[in-house]
């Protein structure tokens, strides 16, 4: 029902009869909904099994981001639903958030939940871990946006083993790496360079992109003028980036030079850390694999946009869960026949409502006759293939 019509639990159920004949009472569906939760690993493993067997996954990489949903309420707590930093610009409102594990292909593997107010890099290990230890003979590469990067992220995916393409945070690096970077790297579309990072024991991959130097001169002369005009009305700036507190007189502001240097060197260059030796993996295919995370981010405008996620409803952390396991289900199920025939999760959607049949009883003989729609829609998708009526 996730896939036909998203809506709440109540009306889930009212269609669920008039459609399929299947009914349930409201207080049953409430009462077991959190029992749903003795089930998640059961779910994730059909999942896993799913990929392996019909997609021939060999899960030799695997992508991972987080997202945030929030709750149509005002009233954090103490446990779980919490206000932080929202990705649907609902700070006001408290959220969880959601950690995802998909294939290369996008298909969800595991999920895990999170209070409101975790910070994102605190979630990857968990996840990966326990996917480790439900399936121990596969040793993915993990990738992952520079959110997840710390230090101490890093020296345990090192320690156990493990190989990962993390987003770099390079304004963050020092300068004297950032100067022998951009003096080396050539300024010309498409041309990479890898270098050691100081100290550390993975590499850091450079490219540079026309394409992004436009929009990062655009949005650096933007922050400039920002900076500026704080700067003349003797404002803190505090979410303005190139402005510190003086040194010689705390109640004044001033350029951050040495900021506004590093991000005029990095115009048009992004970075990725990657432990993995150039002799196995190319530049070019490091980066590849990376911007696979796309496949992350459309599962979550999937669950949010076609499956409708959020906003939550429930208030109870079992009902809550439970809901998130459903929808993880329902996009299971929208990735398997987006991945096995091509079409939009919406187009399924559209075809699948051409196909209606009408069942008319003879109010004297008994006798029950069957009325269809044309199915020559559905017939020509490949949605045919996979959906067989009688």
């Amino acid at each position: 029902m996730r896939i036909i019509e998203p809506t709440s639990k109540l009306r889930t159920i009212e269609l669920l009869t008039r459609y399929f004949e299947v009914s349930y009472a409201e207080r049953t569906v409430y009462r077991l909904l959190p029992q749903l939760m003795v089930h998640k690993d059961f779910i994730e493993d059909a999942a896993y099994q799913t990929a392996k067997i019909h997609f021939e996954e060999s899960f030799a990489l695997v992508l991972y981001d987080v997202t945030t949903l929030y709750f149509e309420s005002h009233e954090p707590d103490d446990d779980l639903r919490a206000r932080g930093f929202s990705k649907d610009s609902k700070s006001q409102q408290p959220q969880i958030v959601i950690g995802l594990l998909v294939t290369a292909q996008g298909f969800p593997l595991k999920h895990e939940t999170y209070k409101g107010n975790t910070f994102e890099g605190h979630t990857m290990l968990g996840v990966v871990k326990q996917f480790q230890q439900r399936h121990p003979n596969t040793k993915p590469i993990i990738v992952a946006d520079a959110a997840m990067l710390s230090q101490e992220n890093m020296q345990v995916l090192e320690s156990e083993g493990y190989q990962y393409i993390v987003g770099a945070r390079l304004a963050n690096g020092p300068r004297t790496f950032i100067h022998s970077l951009t003096t080396s790297l050539k300024r010309e579309d498409g041309a990479t360079i890898r270098l050691s990072y100081p100290n550390r024991a993975y590499d850091v991959i450079c490219s540079y992109s026309e394409k992004r130097a436009k929009k990062d001169r655009r949005e650096f002369e933007k922050q400039m003028i920002r900076a500026l005009e704080i700067i003349a009305r003797n404002e803190s700036g505090k979410r303005t980036k190139f402005v510190k507190k003086s040194s010689n007189h705390s109640d004044s502001f001033i350029l951050d030079e040495a900021l506004k240097e590093k991000a005029e060197m990095l115009i048009g260059i992004k970075g990725y850390c990657t432990n993995i030796p150039q002799e196995r993996l190319s530049n070019a295919e490091v980066i590849n694999y990376y911007h696979g995370l796309w496949r992350v981010e459309q599962a979550f405008r999937i669950s949010k946009t076609d499956l409708k996620t959020r906003p939550i409803f429930h208030f109870t952390h079992d009902a809550i869960k439970a809901h998130i396991l459903l929808c993880f289900m329902g996009l299971m199920m929208a990735k398997f026949l987006e991945i096995k025939t091509g079409l939009s999760i919406q187009r399924v959607r559209d075809i699948l409502w051409t196909v209606h049949e009408a069942h008319i009883k003879d109010a004297f003989t008994g006798k029950c006759m069957t009325l269809r729609t044309n199915l020559a829609e559905f017939n020509d998708s490949k949605l045919a293939q996979i959906f067989k009526p009688h």
